[in-house]
């Protein structure tokens, strides 16, 4: 919605400009976004990513409409910019939240940008049990589809702490 307000700003900013006219709103720079820059951003990741293997950051979320959406980040080494980075990759609706629907979403973002699901080694989620459940949650699946029985697993930091915390002090203050 911040980009309604630019065509004002532009006129006031550039006066002997010819970016003074421009003509951008919400809808425009929505497709702009949508079929130009996210198309040319993903190809990058793609390329720079080449056949190496990366990690994936997973979390769910419900939004204003009780969609499930499930957000997907990538970690890999860039051979571009020679270093490790992590970037969002894309946002997937899910059926639900069970692990079955979350790997599905991510099986389904993968075959899209052509990005081989074999080469995963790592996932770092939070601590819910649909994600880390040893027998049917989303680590669990995605061992079993990519045939890599050493996928690891990285639990939230923040999380695990919270849990630690909530445990130690239902220990040490007895109401």
């Amino acid at each position: 919605m911040a980009v309604d307000h630019l065509s004002e700003l532009c006129k006031y900013r550039f006066v002997d400009s010819k970016y003074s006219d421009i003509k951008l709103h919400r809808t425009k720079c929505t497709n702009i976004i949508k079929n130009v820059l996210a198309p040319h951003f993903i190809q990058e990741i793609v390329t720079d990513l080449g056949d190496q293997e990366y990690s994936l950051l997973i979390d769910e979320s419900t939004d204003i409409l009780v969609l499930k959406m499930l957000g997907v980040s990538i970690r890999y080494f860039s051979r571009s910019l020679k270093k490790i980075i992590s970037t969002f990759l894309g946002l997937v609706e899910i059926e639900d939240g069970t692990a079955v629907s979350i790997v599905n979403g991510i099986k389904g973002l993968l075959a899209e940008i052509k990005i081989n699901l074999k080469k995963l080694i790592g996932i770092g989620t939070d601590n819910a049990s649909v994600m880390t459940g040893t027998n049917s949650g989303v680590h669990a699946l995605l061992k079993n589809a990519t045939g890599n029985d050493n996928l690891v697993l990285v639990r939230c930091v923040c999380h695990s702490l919270q849990l630690a915390m909530s445990h130690a002090s239902a220990e040490t203050l007895k109401c």
